[in-house]
């Protein structure tokens, strides 16, 4: 249904999930400033990576799919262990927030998410300028993450973004936006959604290469 068509407390709930994902990415996903501030000590770069991770909490299919794919390289079996988790858990139904496919791939503003941290002194966004432009940092500190930890403690349910952000961290690992929005693209399913439609789930094939690498007819 459109924005339109929902009742206003569901849109605060949805504002209020989107900025707590949002927060645990920035915080989880960021590294120390180099000039640090009592309030402001920690820093993530970049609005494409934001975004590119994001992509990974909203479709736990699309991250299931990487994390097999680095399985397949290290043989790590807690890799393979967290996608088969997602896949037997339902995340890609229960947890799904869709995103559109606009030029630039997947996009959604972070505006509201951000306004809504920045009103609780949560997170500060930056716009910084480079020789080839600007880049956007997002600036976190001790109020963030205390915030978080008292957030899972009250709320153990919490604990999932906690989780899907640590694997989709693995995912990313210090790859810039544009790295990790090729990720995406090698997808079929992502390159070819036309603009201006919702990306489609990919489960069915995640469940088809979990069962190849099981070994169990698919």
């Amino acid at each position: 249904s459109s924005k339109e068509d929902r009742p206003p407390d569901e849109l605060t709930g949805h504002a209020f999930r989107d900025a707590l994902r949002l927060l645990f990415i920035l915080v989880r996903g960021s590294a120390p400033h180099p000039s640090p501030t009592e309030q402001w000590d920690r820093v993530f770069l970049g609005e494409k990576r934001a975004l590119a991770i994001d992509f990974w909490l909203r479709y736990p299919d699309y991250l299931a799919d990487q994390l097999l794919s680095l399985y397949e390289t290290d043989g790590d079996p807690v890799l393979f262990d967290a996608a088969k988790r997602i896949l037997v858990e339902d995340e890609p139904d229960v947890r799904l927030v869709k995103m559109i496919r606009w030029q630039r791939g997947a996009f959604d503003d972070l505006q509201t998410s951000l306004a809504i941290l920045g009103f609780r002194g949560l997170a500060k966004p930056m716009r910084r300028k480079q020789a080839n432009g600007h880049i956007y940092e997002y600036l976190t500190g001790p109020l963030a993450r205390s915030f978080l930890e008292e957030a899972v403690k009250d709320q153990p349910e919490l604990g999932w973004y906690e989780r899907q952000t640590g694997l989709a961290l693995r995912v990313a690992t210090d790859k810039s936006g544009s790295a990790l929005k090729d990720i995406h693209y090698a997808e079929e399913e992502y390159a070819k959604t036309p603009y201006g439609e919702s990306i489609p789930s990919i489960t069915d094939r995640v469940i088809k290469r979990i069962k190849t690498i099981e070994g169990v007819d698919a």
